[in-house]
Formats: structure tokens, C-alpha cells, sequence
């Protein structure tokens, strides 16, 4: 080969490699390059590695731009930074589309099933189902029942930590005046929802089984990334060992699965012979006990698992997640927990657990814990959105299959929306009266994607924080991951699991 015709085919070679890795679709957001293999993911990583998504800021500042885009494996990516972007993009029908990763679809039998990582023909008609029916036995609205199963959880949780445990499995979130943080919580918090779910509540003696769909659930939740990560791209790397967490992932969500799978085994024929249903599951199984052809609408004993699990996961993790976030917060800004108190007791006082509806009468414990689902974004890049026809956002083209990513975490950071919003500073969310005004945050995202389970984690996020703050003050424990840093990466970003010293308030 002659050397000219090397320099030509060098010089092709090189312009191919920069058609690669600049590359992307014309009048298209600002992009960040890519690489091979995983795209704009290793940028991303190169920036944090914990927290890829935390480098998307940079970029966001170099472009001089609140939107951008990248390539995450092969897979075109927009992100919107702000207010405005998240809340267009969260609003309009366009962009209702779902992206579902492989590994999602691992989890889900090798399909594309359940609530949260799903856009299927039959997702609306599962989401409806599911949300009307829920709604019967208290799921997203006021239920006097549920209120008063609340009642008796906190009041359990409340005896486990005042007069310790009863039995081993208690000793691992009781000793003595330590308290271990999220655990203590689980049992209240996945009773609830499965009160809901089967129409019954696992008593103390119980608890265990309990915490272990908790933890299930929180291996699911650190298995992923926000960004999509490296398991969603590679979903084949889970054949060789735990690499990028994949089988974390799978393990976890495959735990909770076996959870459902033995408690409808054990139960499915007496729910069936019931004349009236007194759970969701029961619900469902009536459903399909009627149905001709049980795949109508997308109605299978796999989906019910499914649709259960993608309702339950998030109560016995991302829930109490929120709660011992609230916690270690306020346990940084002493002077934010004494008003808190201050407020409790002067409304409700000593003699009762804060209700439901005492949460009108206490807008700065109501504000404290907006401020923490501000500052610390449940889901940092919610769940990925995908564009269903090509269309447009604020002037750039989005084509058609587009992922949309809504940077809650960046939105939840503007100073342009908040000020300051590196301090931590509950009088935010309050009007020169003192009352909760609007709120421009969106922990739980916005519009037809809203998180299904935004009232009921309200719900458990205010009673259980109200609670424990009303009857205890809060101390650090020399050698426990007590920094605000101290916390797990993955789909929800969690808490380190940390002791905690509660002292009863005199």
C-alpha cells in the first residue's frame, strides 16, 4: 500500500472516530462526547464515580445550558437541569414513554411488566386497576381503618425502643439506648403498605420477615444507578459474578418476588372463596378468576406479582430512607429539631402520636421535612422518560425513542429556583405568615408519572418523623456513618445504616 494511500485511509479512520465520538442528532441539546462501549457513561464516571450523576453539572455550566445531552451505550440521552425543563418534560404526553433496560426486563420475567418500568400497551390498564381498587382499602386517601392500623404500628415501634427487644431479631436494631437507622423502621413501614395489599398485618413476633424484604428491597434499590449504569447497558455482565452490582440487583428484587409468590401459595384459595376481597392481591386474583382469557389486558399471575412488588418495594425502602434522612438532618441543625418540637408540642403535646390530620396545624415540621426531600433527592434522576414521536423542547429537535432524564437532584439545586440552595433552610417553604406556601419541589416527580405512591409515603414520611422526634431527642455515636455524606448510591440514594442514640424527651 502506498503511503498516501495510508495517510488516507489514517485520516478517514480519524474523522470516523470524530464523527463517533462528537457525534448526535442535528439541532439536538449540547452534547457530552462519547466512547466506545458505554458512550458518555465513562465521562460520567471519570467526573464522580459514586455519583456519575453528579458530573453532569459540569457540563450543564460548560454549555451554558439546563439542557444537554449524551449517550448512555447506544442509547441517545437527553437531560433537563432545571425547573422549567423538568416540569415540561414531566407534564406532556410526549414524553410518557418509559425506558425499559434489559435488566429491568430481567426482573421481569424477560418482559416488560409491572408499574415503574413499564410503557406497555397494558400499563394504563394495570396502573388503573391497580390505583382503583388500592384506593378501597386506603392507598393515596383518607381511610380511617388505615389511620388507626398506623396508630398501632407507630405504637409498636415505640415499645420496641422504649422497653427493648423480645426476641433475636430485635436485638439487631435495639441495644440498650442505641437504635439502629433505617432498620427499626422497616417493620412499620411494609406493614402498612401490606395492610393495604392483603387486607393483614404481620405481628411482632413477625417482624423479621419483614425486615428481610426490607433489605431485599434496599439490595434492589443500590444494585442500580441513576444514570442507567453499567447494568442497564451491559445487562450481560451479571453472568460473571456481581459485577456493577447486577446480580444485587436481580437478588434483590427476585427476594421480594419469593416474598409474594409464598403468601399467595399459602392463601390463594381462601382469598378466592372470599365473597368480598380484602386486600389488593385478593383483588387481582378475583380478576383474573373471572376473566375468560387471562391474558386479557395484560392480566397474568406474573403481572399481579409484578404490580405488587413495584407498589411494595418502595415502602420498605425508599420511605425509610426518607425518615432516617430527616433525622440525620435535623440531628446536624439542632436549632431546625428544637422548633420542630417546639411546634409538636404545642399542637399535639405528649398524650398521642400526631395524626393526619394535625399535619395542617404543623406546617414547619411539615416545611423541615419538604427541605429534606429537597436537599436530598430521593431518586436523583427520577426514572427515565422516552420520547413516543418525534417532537420538539424548547427549540431542539427530540427525536422519536429519545431517553429523557429529569435531573431532580440539579432542579432541586438552582439558585436560580431556590436562592440558596446549599443551605439547609425549612422557612423556604413557608409564606410570611408562617404557612406552607407553594411548593416547587417534585421529590416524586409531576404530571401522568407521577410516583403512584406520593399521599401514601407523605403519609408515613410525616407520622413516623413526627413521632420520634415528639418522644425522643437524637445523639451521635462515636464511630457511626453520622455525615451527611454518608450515603449508598443506586436507583434511591440511601442512608448508611448507622446507630443512633435516642434519649427520651423529659
Amino acid at each position: 500500500m502506498s503511503p498516501i494511500l495510508l495517510v488516507i485511509t489514517a485520516v478517514f479512520i480519524l474523522y470516523l472516530g470524530y464523527i463517533f465520538v462528537t457525534g448526535k442528532p442535528n439541532n439536538t441539546p449540547p452534547g457530552i462526547i462519547r466512547l466506545p462501549f458505554w458512550g458518555s457513561y465513562w465521562i460520567l464516571l471519570w467526573g464522580n464515580y459514586t455519583y456519575p450523576y453528579k458530573t453532569i453539572a459540569y457540563y450543564v455550566e460548560k454549555y451554558k445550558s439546563k439542557i444537554i445531552s449524551c449517550y448512555l451505550g447506544n442509547s441517545f440521552v437527553v437531560i433537563v437541569n432545571d425547573y422549567d425543563g423538568v416540569k415540561e418534560v414531566l407534564t406532556r404526553k410526549e414524553f410518557d414513554g418509559r425506558y425499559v433496560s434489559d435488566i429491568m426486563k430481567i426482573r421481569a420475567f424477560g418482559n416488560k411488566m409491572g408499574i415503574f418500568f413499564n410503557d406497555a400497551v397494558e400499563w394504563h390498564e394495570q396502573r388503573r386497576f391497580a390505583l382503583r381498587n388500592m384506593r378501597d382499602f386506603g392507598f393515596g386517601r383518607r381511610h380511617q381503618e388505615v389511620e388507626n392500623n398506623f396508630v398501632e404500628e407507630l405504637t409498636v415501634m415505640l415499645d420496641t425502643i422504649d422497653n427493648g427487644p423480645i426476641n433475636n431479631s430485635e436485638k439487631s436494631v435495639v441495644n440498650g439506648d442505641l437504635v439502629y437507622f433505617p432498620n427499626i423502621l422497616y417493620p412499620t413501614c411494609v406493614n402498612m403498605i401490606w395492610s393495604i395489599m392483603s387486607g393483614e398485618r404481620f405481628d411482632r413476633s413477625e417482624h423479621d420477615i419483614l425486615r428481610q424484604f426490607c433489605i431485599d428491597a434496599s439490595t434492589f434499590q443500590a444494585g442500580g444507578d441513576t444514570t442507567g449504569g453499567a447494568s442497564s447497558m451491559t445487562s450481560w455482565l451479571r453472568h460473571f459474578g456481581n459485577i456493577f452490582y447486577c446480580k444485587d440487583l436481580l437478588n434483590g428484587y427476585a427476594g421480594m418476588i419469593n416474598f409474594l409468590k409464598q403468601y399467595i401459595k399459602q392463601n390463594k384459595e381462601t382469598m378466592i372463596a372470599e365473597d368480598s376481597p380484602r386486600g389488593f392481591i385478593s383483588t387481582y386474583l378475583h380478576k383474573l378468576n373471572k376473566l375468560q382469557n387471562n391474558d386479557e389486558l395484560g392480566y397474568s399471575m406474573k403481572q399481579l406479582l409484578m404490580v405488587a412488588t413495584d407498589f411494595s418495594f418502595p415502602a420498605g425502602s425508599a420511605v425509610p430512607f426518607a425518615i432516617t434522612q430527616c433525622i440525620k438532618q435535623v440531628m446536624h441543625y439542632p436549632e431546625v429539631m428544637k422548633k420542630v418540637q417546639a411546634e409538636i408540642d404545642h399542637v399535639v403535646g405528649r398524650g398521642r402520636v400526631p395524626k393526619w390530620d394535625d399535619r395542617k396545624d404543623l406546617p414547619y415540621t411539615e416545611a423541615t421535612i419538604r427541605e429534606v426531600m429537597r436537599i436530598e433527592t430521593p431518586t436523583p434522576l427520577s426514572v427515565p422518560h422516552r420520547a413516543i414521536k418525534n417532537t420538539k423542547l424548547f427549540g431542539y429537535d427530540i427525536p422519536v425513542d429519545t431517553i429523557i432524564l429529569t435531573n431532580l437532584a440539579a432542579m432541586h439545586n438552582d439558585p436560580d429556583t431556590w436562592g440558596d440552595p446549599e443551605n439547609f433552610r425549612p422557612e423556604r417553604f413557608l409564606n410570611d405568615q408562617g404557612q406552607l406556601g407553594k411548593d416547587y419541589s417534585m421529590p416524586f416527580g409531576n404530571g401522568k408519572r407521577l410516583c403512584a405512591g406520593e399521599t401514601f409515603a407523605r403519609f408515613m414520611v410525616f407520622g413516623m418523623f413526627a413521632t420520634l422526634v415528639q418522644h425522643y431527642d437524637f445523639s451521635f455515636v462515636d464511630g457511626e456513618p453520622m455525615s451527611l455524606d454518608d450515603k449508598i448510591p443506586g436507583l434511591t440514594t440511601q442512608p448508611r445504616r448507622a446507630w443512633i442514640k435516642l434519649n427520651p424527651r423529659q
